[in-house]
């Protein structure tokens, strides 16, 4: 079989992988389902946990802003990204796929946006601990809400400059037989795509293990007040189950795809529609992980659970009474 060889301006070839291996269609369109499944699980989550951060004021401390954007951006994109999953699934053929290349770039544009945007706040949450573990007096200094919005400002700002870098190096062109978006982009977009989230992904990997290893020292000797422990405490587990969470879901398969393209390998337009599975799979994860770990938040959805409960209808009182009687 011929292998799609392309040239940059340096000579720099690249081999892409789906010419040397691809799934079948059926495979595309199971996952493209799972996808669409986990779009509507992360929105719910998601859409629950920003009621909740509006509904209790504990919520909005500043040392959980990053949290929250993080929780917004996994909400939006969930919505935004349904409508080009929706078009896959609806225009998916057995024996021949031939989508239009101009609405798959459009449709598909929350995807590299949230990669970034997500890369960069988990890098910022990631920093923030370590910055709060080892430097406590410097972290106390820091404004937290002003962190936090300039981190978010600085992915989004990443994210738009990818959508710019995607349709200038994209030409938009037809690609039959392709269920992935990664067809219809450039070589050198997704050589830079590629690299670039691979640095930000070494970038958590080595935050967060320096992070693990000083929280599991730090716990043989904490000192303090029971409550700003049970706090510091808390904020550690958030931190240390969406940076895992992150690594397993995203870090890992980034920092492969990102490894593959700087040694000549082009691999996104094979698993191009696992990176939306796994984005997804991370949003639900980190809502999931800040409901368990979050006492004020459990709480009230305890409380929400008791206030709600069926009410005793007067059948059953007549009855239970028949029965005691």
């Amino acid at each position: 079989m011929q292998l799609n060889l392309t040239e940059s301006k340096s000579n720099f070839r690249v081999i892409d992988i789906s010419e040397m291996f691809s799934f079948t269609n059926q495979v595309y369109l199971g996952t493209y389902v799972l996808i669409l499944i986990l779009e509507i699980c992360c929105a719910i989550i998601n859409g629950l946990l920003i009621g909740m951060f509006y509904k209790l004021p504990t919520l909005r401390a500043k040392n959980l802003t990053l949290v929250y954007y993080l929780s917004v951006g996994d909400f939006i994109t969930a919505i935004t990204e349904a409508p080009y999953i929706i078009y896959m699934i609806k225009n998916w053929n057995p024996t021949l796929l031939d989508f239009d290349p101009l609405f798959i770039m459009i449709a598909s544009i929350p995807l590299p946006i949230h990669l970034k945007i997500s890369a960069t706040i988990t890098v910022g949450i990631a920093l923030s601990r370590n910055i709060a573990i080892y430097f406590p007096a410097t972290f106390r200094q820091i404004n937290q809400t002003t962190y936090s919005s300039f981190t978010t400002i600085i992915g989004a700002i990443l994210g738009v400059f990818d959508v710019i870098l995607l349709f200038i190096l994209s030409p938009i062109v037809r690609v039959p037989n392709c269920a992935t978006s990664g067809c219809f982009v450039g070589h050198c977009f997704l050589y830079y795509w590629g690299i670039s989230n691979m640095i930000l992904g070494f970038l958590v990997f080595i935050l967060s293990i320096t992070l693990f290893f000083k929280i599991k020292s730090v716990r043989k000797h904490s000192t303090g007040s029971m409550q700003n422990r049970k706090k510091y405490n808390q904020a550690n587990r958030i931190s240390t189950g969406i940076l895992t969470t992150s690594m397993f879901f995203l870090t890992v398969p980034s920092f492969c795809v990102g490894f593959l393209e700087l040694i000549g390998f082009s691999v996104f337009r094979l698993v191009g529609p696992f990176y939306s599975a796994a984005l997804m799979a991370t949003g639900i994860c980190n809502g999931i992980i800040f409901i368990c770990f979050n006492t004020e938040l459990r709480g009230m959805l305890t409380k929400g659970r008791k206030k709600w409960a069926p009410p005793v209808s007067a059948w059953s009182v007549v009855k239970s009474n028949k029965l005691t009687t």
